[in-house]
């Protein structure tokens, strides 16, 4: 009686959130409903999500009420609200758009508004001007705060008088004004230089703070018309909440009992997906040898890593983590994923068709595999193939797909539902060889992505939690623990480069780093679709929305009332680890996130926590096929479409890449490094182009960019100096690659491009480190006291993160009182090479001509860390 009771509540609770939900929701364009309360949707958007996981988690038997009533009310109540809304005439004010000197276009008559989905008519300016004219009715007199959100300038006016100007990138202003009741001329005017202007005009009065809504600007227009919206609005929020409370969403019901997965299903299965990924990705399949996200930096260096694994693969092997970038420093590969399985998977491809071939299969590929692992854990418990398709389908090409083509690493999901899978299985049977499998499992998903690995050894992490309270024994841990030791034993060879990559380099991502990357709460309400994206961008604040992560309407929906009837191993799983992967993804705004932080030396070499959000989506596409299981048929191909329809981004941009130039071809077969100039800008270019040659680059991208490469970055400006030239012959470089010119020998020409001899010549040499001196630190500079006189030429010190200085001023004194000045130079080069022998402590030195002193007296913008300076 009690559990019915706490599921009465729950189900009450969720009735009348989920109404609050759908008022707030009516509250946007195009019905701009007006409530006798203010009500906002994201505050209410989690609520409605924890009530409707109670609600399935404390559901019990219960009569049945009469649902068609409500549900032909609702559809009515619906069906007029639309069809008002389309036959109100327009209502707010219009805008007109200008550059610099002309009309360009104008906005329809709406709210004071502009947001991406408005620009898509407009053509594009460098120097954007809206202007917005017209009435603003007040109907109850008082004190009200204006307010601002966007970017660029904006300039508001009320009754002629200037009532706001404010400017900023973001920019966030309001004003507090006394207004009347009545009409008050309106004028607002937003500029903004550069891409992406962006305006929201709200107002604070009464508890209610909203975007100024269309009716209260513009001439006034079709009163009853307004009033009826209202009306309909709260009707049709109102049997919205009663269609939850009544309908039996949440009651358990069987399942289809589970059959054999024959290989017949399997082949059916894996062609659907084919289909469907095809379509969803459309245009690629058109051209995957030569069309891609070659345009996108993120999608030029997984291409490169896939090349440079399969040629390592082939001729050096144990050479694979010394990638030929970022020369000459050591382990490079481990800056960023290996993706050595997804690369032994491409080989073929790869030497047929090249990288881009290769990309885009994997990426093909890996939804397909993936989309048939989800729709086989829904088989273990159903025998309904049909609704176990769909559930796959959503987890091939379900919204998250979309957001992420570049991002291969967060693509390759082919393992993680096979874990799952194979814990299921254990679960079932807890043998050993089953136990092994789950390791197995673990570490090819591993190899295939480290941020996937994570995820994967969370989500199993969960199942044995939950398995800890549903009749898993301490016995039944040995095997497991075999498996991770399986695991970690295949994971050894690919871990070892990544431990002397963090010894060497010190990489480490601080709590500080992580929270710049970390997602937040409004993300997971945030799309990146067509039909969502629109709406995020309008209602969401776009400081505080990291990655767009909203899966759908239809995979949430569905996923809830799943978690009703799904067996309670599938729920206990999808609870626990969706709340974790959740709680990891916010990063340090969590204790469970900061604990993880300080305690596992893994966590701290994972940055990208939003990668973390594909278990939820699993668990909810899993669960969303549990859901259909059973049901009619006509309903699982009516989520299918609706899945479609809300994930598509269709026709998706991408960009052709022919093939490394001619340039690139030409420094094939010679010896030595390449720098191709300038650093830093399109450096996946040059590594993608350098597949070509595979010679040591200078050049480099990835996650992470080592200290050398800063310092390197900053010495090798165009055109090259002296200094350059050291570092160069230092570390190898036979040839310059640059468009500009250049005082050095040149080799060939094409086109733009052309390619320079490096000469012989001096070149760099690392700093030695000789015996500290007493330091002395302060605002006029750095002193050294050397107890006595003796003959100094150089000082050392550990290299900082400022700016270079190659001239500081030194000063030498015998008695600290007399001081002289001296000539000294700093070599770039050389500490740069120091660097790049020893990144954590790399030392750079001050050159001067011998002097007898006791003390030295150096500039205080030296770019030297705190401590001890050496003389010599």
């Amino acid at each position: 009686m009690r559990g019915s009771r706490l599921s009465l509540l729950f189900r009450a609770a969720l009735a009348l959130v989920v109404a609050l939900l759908v008022l707030a929701v009516l509250r946007w364009a195009p019905v701009y409903a007006e409530p006798p309360f203010p009500v906002r949707a994201l505050p209410l958007a989690g609520p409605a999500v924890v009530l409707a996981v109670l609600v399935a988690l404390t559901a019990r038997e219960r009569p049945s009420r009469p649902l068609r009533p409500f549900l032909i009310a609702l559809l009515a109540c619906s069906a007029a609200l639309v069809l008002l809304v389309a036959l109100r005439p327009a209502a707010g004010l219009p805008a007109e758009v200008s550059d610099s000197s002309t009309v360009v276009g104008r906005l329809p008559a709406g709210p004071v508004e502009v947001s991406g989905p408005r620009l898509r008519e407009l053509p594009p300016v460098r120097r954007w001007t809206f202007r917005w004219a017209g009435p603003l009715r007040v109907d109850e007199a008082g004190r009200y705060r204006l307010w601002v959100a966007g970017r660029g300038r904006v300039e508001v006016s009320l009754d002629g008088r200037p009532a706001l100007v404010a400017e900023g990138d973001p920019l966030k202003a309001g004003a507090e004004l006394g207004l009347s009741a009545g009409e008050h001329p309106l004028e607002v005017v937003l500029h903004r230089t550069g891409p992406g202007p962006r305006l929201r005009l709200g107002w604070s009065h009464g508890g209610s703070d909203e975007l100024i809504p269309p009716r209260r600007l513009g001439a006034r227009t079709f009163r009853i018309g307004w009033r009826l919206t209202d009306l309909l609005a709260l009707a049709v929020a109102a049997l919205a909440g009663a269609v939850v409370f009544i309908a039996p969403w949440e009651r358990p019901r069987a399942l289809p009992a589970p059959a054999p997965v024959t290989r017949r299903e399997v082949v059916l299965s894996l062609a659907g997906h084919a289909v469907l990924v095809a379509l969803m990705s459309w245009p690629l399949v058109l051209d995957l040898a030569h069309t891609g996200v070659m345009d996108r930096p993120d999608g030029r260096l997984n291409a490169w890593i896939l090349a440079w694994d399969v040629h390592a693969l082939r001729h050096e092997p144990m050479r694979l983590f010394q990638a030929p970038i970022f020369h000459p420093l050591p382990d490079t590969l481990a800056f960023s994923e290996n993706l050595v399985l997804p690369a032994a998977l491409s080989a073929p491809f790869q030497i047929l068709g090249g990288p881009v071939l290769g990309y885009n299969l994997i990426l093909l590929l890996s939804m397909i595999v993936s989309g048939l692992g989800a729709q086989l854990l829904v088989r273990r418990v159903s025998g309904d193939r049909f609704a176990a398709f769909v559930a796959g389908a959503m987890f091939a090409v379900g919204a998250h797909r979309w957001i992420r083509l570049a991002h291969l690493h967060a693509q390759v999901t082919l393992f993680l539902p096979f874990a799952l899978l194979a814990f299921d299985r254990f679960w079932a049977k807890r043998t050993a060889p089953r136990a092994l499998l789950v390791g197995l499992m673990l570490a090819l998903q591993a190899l295939s992505s480290i941020y996937l690995g994570a995820v994967t050894a969370l989500a199993l992490a969960s199942a044995v939690v939950a398995g800890l309270f549903a009749g898993l024994r301490a016995r039944d841990l040995l095997p497991l623990a075999a498996g991770g030791a399986l695991a970690a034993l295949i994971l050894w060879p690919v871990a070892r480069p990544y431990m002397r990559m963090r010894s060497f380099y010190g990489v480490e991502w601080s709590v500080a780093d992580v929270a710049t990357y970390a997602t937040t709460l409004e993300s997971y309400a945030a799309s990146g679709t067509r039909l969502y994206g629109p709406i995020g961008q309008r209602h969401l604040d776009p400081e505080r929305v990291q990655d767009t992560l909203f899966p759908g309407l239809t995979v949430v929906v569905l996923g809830l009332a799943g978690l009703a009837v799904a067996p309670p191993r599938y729920r206990a799983v999808a609870v626990v680890g969706s709340a974790l992967a959740i709680l990891v993804s916010l990063g340090p705004q969590t204790p469970v996130y900061r604990f993880l932080h300080e305690n596992l030396v893994f966590v701290r070499g994972l940055r990208a926590l939003s990668r973390f959000s594909l278990l939820p989506v699993l668990c909810l596409d899993v669960l969303a096929g549990i859901a259909l299981s059973g049901r009619r048929h006509v309903l699982a191909v009516a989520a299918l479409a609706l899945l479609l329809i809300e994930s598509t981004n269709v026709p998706i941009r991408y960009a052709a890449y022919a093939g490394p130039p001619e340039w690139e071809r030409w420094l094939a077969g010679r010896p030595g490094a390449v720098a191709v100039l300038p650093l830093g800008e399109g450096d996946t270019q040059a590594m993608l182009d350098g597949t070509a040659h595979f010679r040591p680059l200078v050049n480099g991208d990835s996650g992470f960019v080592p200290r050398p490469y800063t310092r390197t970055m900053e010495l090798l400006q165009e055109p090259l100096a002296e200094d350059a030239l050291r570092l160069l012959r230092a570390v190898g470089v036979r040839d310059v690659v640059a468009r500009s010119d250049e005082a050095l020998p040149l080799q060939a020409r094409f086109a733009e491009e052309r390619i320079y001899a490096v000469p012989a010549g001096p070149a760099a040499t690392a700093v030695s480190p000789g015996p500290a001196a007493p330091t002395l630190w302060s605002a006029d500079g750095i002193t050294l006291d050397l107890g006595a006189a003796r003959p100094v030429e150089r000082i050392a010190f550990e290299v900082s993160e400022a700016d270079w200085v190659p001239r500081p001023r030194v000063s030498v004194s015998i008695d600290n009182r007399t001081w002289t000045e001296v000539e000294a130079t700093a070599s770039l080069a050389d500490a740069t090479l120091s660097l790049m022998k020893d990144p954590r402590h790399g030392q750079g030195e001050v050159s001067f001509a011998p002097q007898q002193a006791r003390y030295f007296r150096l500039d205080p913008r030296l770019p030297a860390r705190p401590g001890p300076l050496q003389a010599r």
